[in-house]
């Protein structure tokens, strides 16, 4: 199926007339019928009804004409952004990735990237390790940080920071009184965690740390947004580890401490496609060394 193919269609659907809808393409009649007929040969329906007088839609050619002006659509934005790319006069970054990176590095590398390249539209998006890595994939993102370098041989990846968890108590809290917590004293405290199938690589760390001690996970409280499981630990209803750029907010009646024994460690990779060449992504990332 050819682009040449779905314009013709949407003209002819769009005039219901063979002949203004060549005008408009500025093609011979026939040459438009010809193209016509080899798409309904290929999609193997009929798409428009055709007498000596009159043009009308099928009900599959109905359907088929809003698919086709969406394929349009996005081939002609692909156009104009590609031509805009090349022409150098707009450029943009897209990055995604967890909020360890997005909430912790990114604020102070994206300062300096644009006090250093002002015009970049730059679009932050933050989501979990396999949909950034999905969208990498897929071309929704120039740039990504996850938790786990990826296998796939198409990607290059490094690691560029870690950053340890630490335990979140409320403030009235026997424990909170410690200058550190250790794990077997908060294997006996309920726990605040998003729920496995949320957050899959922090919860098996977590349940993982706790098995190395001879101590089962039992989650009390199930929360996914940081914000909702500070309140739930605000309120006393149990206590909870989160990475440690968390403890930058100030959160009411919550109070952050060091874990004695050595915490998980949650580490971010930098990943991008092999096949990407940016000089703006270049540029990015000697700001994030720089900050490392």
């Amino acid at each position: 199926m050819e682009l040449k193919q779905l314009r013709s269609f949407v003209a002819v659907a769009e005039s219901l007339h063979f002949g203004r809808a060549a005008e408009r393409l500025h093609v011979a009649q026939p040459a438009l019928s010809v193209q016509i007929k080899a798409l309904e040969q290929e999609i193997g329906a009929r798409l428009l009804f055709r007498t000596t007088r009159k043009v009308s839609l099928t009900s599959t050619g109905a359907l088929f004409l809003e698919e086709a002006r969406e394929t349009l659509e996005r081939a002609d934005e692909a156009l104009r952004r590609a031509r805009s790319l090349e022409q150098d006069s707009i450029q943009w970054l897209r990055i995604g990735g967890v909020d360890t990176a997005t909430a912790g590095l990114l604020p102070k590398v994206i300062r300096d990237f644009r006090k250093k390249i002002p015009n970049v539209d730059l679009r932050i998006s933050e989501m979990l390790t396999a949909p950034a890595i999905e969208a990498l994939s897929n071309h929704h993102l120039d740039l990504a940080f996850v938790r786990v370098a990826p296998a796939d041989p198409l990607l290059s990846s490094r690691h560029v920071l870690s950053e340890p968890l630490v335990a979140l108590l409320p403030a009235d809290h026997r424990l909170a009184q410690k200058r550190m917590v250790s794990r077997e004293q908060m294997a006996q405290e309920p726990l605040v965690l998003p729920p496995r199938s949320a957050r899959p690589i922090y919860y098996d760390m977590i349940r993982e740390w706790f098995r190395e001690a001879g101590s089962t996970l039992v989650v009390a409280q199930e929360a996914n947004e940081r914000h909702m499981i500070l309140a739930i630990v605000a309120a006393g209803l149990g206590i909870s580890i989160l990475p440690k750029w968390v403890s930058q907010f100030r959160f009411p009646d919550v109070v952050f401490r060091p874990i004695r024994e050595d915490p998980p460690v949650v580490h971010v990779h930098l990943v991008r496609r092999k096949s990407y060449r940016s000089n703006i992504a270049d540029e990015f990332e000697a700001i994030i060394d720089k900050h490392l």
